[in-house]
């Protein structure tokens, strides 16, 4: 072999090789963490933030801080923190029950999965009140509640969009990927239903990526390539996480009728990269996740913030001090003077 051919083939065989790690780095990246993240420790001291004017309610969210990922709940406004669960598989995705006495939670089938697998899981139902767990639908992920609070909505085996009676347990698929415009396949990511509109906005990973609108005969409306779309309580407009801002990520908010968005908060400082937004049950404040530099939805360091709408992003309330890793929070108000 002469020597040019030789040179020729040993750069070919790197350029292969090349191509193989990054496949291999990617699909790994796709499965997530095969291990659980370090639990972190609390903030010193002199990181907490004293607050004042914060209203009365309670935020619950998926933390890691103690071993494992379970749902905590922070009390408004002492920012008491008590642990709603103590089971060895992980817990996230909590939604707070429209009347606030109960919530909906992933949990995994095995003792960690990474929230990149959307397939093993389980919703469960926790009452507030007496801290009574009960087994809400089998393969289910991501659930949301209904405005009435009598049905919740979730993600089964990735594709498929389900309703289930709360009090009968009575199931019924509402779609399935590969109906209409979605193709077949294709991964239904924290799909958020809308009885006003009678849609579902979602974002597809998988065989398709976007994110946008989606009729449950398929018919779809893409908006752009974020991620975690979810409807205003009315279906006047829809909030998600968007590129750009401080740290590559921001909160946008997309007006239906106009098909326009609009920047609607950055956090500034430090922790800015910002995910998990959730609107309260009176839509008056959002509670959102925001790290400083890690992306990874379950194991970077996020930290929960509180933001009163309509004032401006440097006033929201950082809620949690810890270097492990906080995720997927909610927010109850008390009705009355808030």
């Amino acid at each position: 072999m002469s020597k040019k051919k030789y040179i020729l083939l040993a750069l070919l065989s790197i350029a292969v090789l090349a191509v193989l790690v990054a496949g291999v780095m990617r699909w790994q990246l796709k499965q997530g963490r095969r291990t659980p993240p370090p639990p972190g420790e609390s903030a010193t001291l002199s990181d907490v933030v004293i607050a004042s004017g914060l209203p009365r309610g309670f935020v619950v969210w998926s933390s890691n801080r103690h071993g494992n990922h379970d749902i905590l709940k922070m009390d408004l406004p002492e920012r008491r923190i008590t642990r709603l669960t103590q089971h060895p598989h992980t817990e996230y995705f909590p939604r707070i029950a429209p009347n606030g006495k109960a919530i909906v939670f992933s949990r995994s089938q095995t003792p960690w999965v990474s929230q990149r697998n959307p397939v093993p899981w389980d919703v469960i139902l926790l009452d507030l009140d007496n801290g009574k767990e009960r087994l809400l639908a089998k393969n289910g992920n991501t659930p949301t509640w209904s405005t009435d609070g009598a049905h919740v909505y979730f993600q089964r085996n990735s594709t498929q969009f389900v309703e289930i009676n709360v009090k009968t347990g009575q199931e019924r698929i509402l779609y399935t990927s590969g109906t209409g415009d979605v193709r077949d396949g294709t991964v239904l990511q924290t799909p958020s239903y809308s009885a006003e509109t009678g849609r579902v906005a979602v974002t597809l990973r998988g065989a398709q990526r976007t994110m946008g609108i989606m009729d449950l005969n398929g018919k779809f409306t893409p908006i752009t390539d974020g991620c975690q779309l979810a409807w205003s309580k009315r279906g006047d407009y829809l909030y998600y996480i968007g590129y750009g801002g401080h740290m590559k990520n921001a909160l946008y908010r997309y007006d239906p009728k106009k098909g326009k968005s609009r920047l609607w908060m950055d956090l500034p400082g430090k922790f800015s990269h910002e995910y998990f937004p959730k609107l309260s049950n009176n839509e008056r404040y959002l509670v959102i996740g925001a790290s400083s530099s890690g992306h990874e939805h379950d194991s970077a360091d996020y930290e929960i913030f509180l933001w009163q709408l309509g004032t401006p992003a440097a006033d929201a309330t950082r809620l949690s001090f810890h270097t492990g890793n906080d995720n997927w929070p909610d927010v109850y108000i008390y009705p009355g003077r808030n």
